[in-house]
């Protein structure tokens, strides 16, 4: 079991990574604006609204709470925390 939950993190540890070194691609693509869920290094669903992203993913047969998923900002974007 551990070894499973380890691999889980190292996947989304690996797409969270792939997502913000292609943000430019991302955004080149018309994902600004968007969420967009990463498996594998590679979009799998993207939307405006999160609920419709997250539905998408469980109709694809996959468990939302364990891909990736993140907000494409415009560029130049600076979020103040």
């Amino acid at each position: 079991m551990e070894n499973q939950e380890l691999q889980l993190l190292k996947n989304f540890e690996s797409d969270s990574k792939w997502f913000h070194e292609n943000m430019d691609m991302l955004r080149e693509k018309n994902f600004t604006g968007k969420f967009v869920a990463i498996k594998e290094s590679k979009p799998i669903a993207a939307n405006e609204d999160l609920d419709v992203v997250i539905n998408n993913i469980s109709k694809k047969g996959e468990n939302p709470s364990l891909v990736f998923i993140e907000f494409v900002h415009p560029k130049g974007f600076t979020l103040l925390l």
